[in-house]
């Protein structure tokens, strides 16, 4: 029988796949590469049953391991600790980003104080998500198996770390120069 944990990782797979092309398709309008379309609204909405599934079972996950004072991984405590609040953050910043968007979609005339809005948003989400996933990516890689020892785990950590850090400053460059460089133009 396949475990909760493992249907948790199949979800943050898909989830990632669904998240890298819905922020491809972002970042290719950011660029100014592509037109709007209204499939960026389309891949955003089919990211929400799959991460709504993700968060009830990591909250029963977290919340049964807690009850049972299990820790799996005993050095991971403060990443555990990331995670969490690192996922509430996102509810939050995903939350006001449909928010944002709904009020002032993209591809419409934008006020200073709108676009100032999706700025500070979208760059606090891609922020939140960053850290989010320089957490799970490695901790689903143990659940998979792929990751035995903790030299593994510590090499592969830091190679996540490096590209979600790149992905991050792609995306912001990318809001900076659309809000910015929209302001400019």
């Amino acid at each position: 029988m396949i475990s909760l944990r493992k249907i948790n990782t199949l979800l943050i797979i898909v989830i990632v796949l669904m998240l890298l092309n819905h922020a491809v398709l972002s970042l290719l309008y950011l660029y100014g590469i592509i037109s709007y379309s209204p499939d960026f609204q389309i891949t955003g909405r089919r990211l929400f049953y799959p991460v709504v599934a993700h968060i009830i079972i990591s909250m029963y996950l977290y919340f049964k391991d807690k009850s049972r004072g299990v820790n799996r991984y005993p050095n991971l405590i403060s990443d555990t600790t990331q995670q969490l609040i690192s996922g509430i953050m996102i509810i939050v910043f995903v939350s006001l980003h449909i928010l944002g968007y709904s009020f002032n979609p993209l591809g419409e005339q934008s006020t200073f104080n709108f676009s100032l809005y999706h700025f500070i948003v979208d760059t606090l989400m891609f922020v939140s998500i960053a850290v989010h996933l320089r957490v799970s990516i490695p901790k689903f890689m143990i659940s998979l198996g792929f990751l035995e020892n903790k030299d593994e785990h510590v090499n592969f950590k830091r190679k996540v770390n490096w590209a979600v850090l790149i992905i991050l400053i792609v995306l912001i460059l990318g809001e900076v120069m659309y809000y910015v460089g929209g302001a400019l133009w």
